[in-house]
């Protein structure tokens, strides 16, 4: 599928924010080591750095807003590495995974921390779950009989009056559904980003933040040496 002027425009937004974010994660691994006097420091990288994870999603909705055709290059982007895609969840990371890397990461929560925790990780599912079932209503809608049926009309003989204009009107429906469906996993990932970030103490969100990060870079870091070895 050729790819479209929004998405080679998101594509060099993501060059120079990937440049900010290498940067960014530097001053993380620096703030990891500061003791309990630099909270306030720690604080403010802290906010920095969701402000510029959140201009990611922000420009990447803009973008999907005008793909057009290509809305379904965002669900398993060109850029990310096979293995990448492979963990891929409606376009991006699992919100769920955030948990994961706080256990591995932080081992000095509070009893009340980790209830809070336990709390935004039962909604977090919730809300995955919410998410697929719309996800797989908008698939099921282009799956139902009279779309099926024209497609394989038109495959069988071509198109006549008025079946172009429904299989068209019923990509319509996919591409603003996948659209939607993004929009939803993309808020639903900076909700639980920010949550968890709000339960734990500026040093612990310094150190999760941080893990996020690095695993952003190394997948995209590996996307550059394969597109260097081709």
């Amino acid at each position: 599928m050729p790819v479209t002027s929004s998405s080679q425009s998101f594509s060099s937004f993501v060059n120079g924010w990937l440049i900010r974010h290498r940067y960014f994660v530097e001053q993380l691994t620096c703030a990891s080591s500061f003791d309990e006097t630099n909270q306030e420091q720690q604080q403010s990288l802290v906010t920095q750095f969701l402000s510029h994870c959140l201009q990611y999603y922000q420009e990447k909705s803009s973008a999907v807003s005008l793909a057009g055709d290509n809305v379904f290059t965002f669900l398993c982007p060109p850029w990310f590495t096979p293995y990448a895609r492979l963990i891929l969840w409606v376009g991006d990371f699992k919100p769920s995974l955030v948990f994961k890397l706080t256990d591995s990461t932080v081992d000095d929560l509070t009893r009340h921390q980790r209830d809070r925790i336990s709390s935004l990780r039962s909604e977090t599912r919730r809300r995955e779950r919410d998410v697929m079932r719309d996800f797989a209503l908008v698939q099921q809608s282009v799956a139902d009989p009279p779309v099926m049926l024209a497609a394989r009309r038109v495959g069988a003989r071509g198109m006549v009056d008025g079946e172009e204009s429904e299989l068209e009107e019923a990509m319509e429906v996919l591409k603003r559904g996948m659209a939607r469906a993004m929009n939803s996993a993309d808020e639903l990932r900076c909700s639980t980003v920010g949550k968890v970030v709000e339960i734990l103490t500026p040093s612990q969100a310094v150190k999760v933040l941080r893990t996020i990060g690095e695993l952003h870079l190394r997948l995209r870091e590996l996307v550059g040496l394969e597109r260097d070895h081709q």
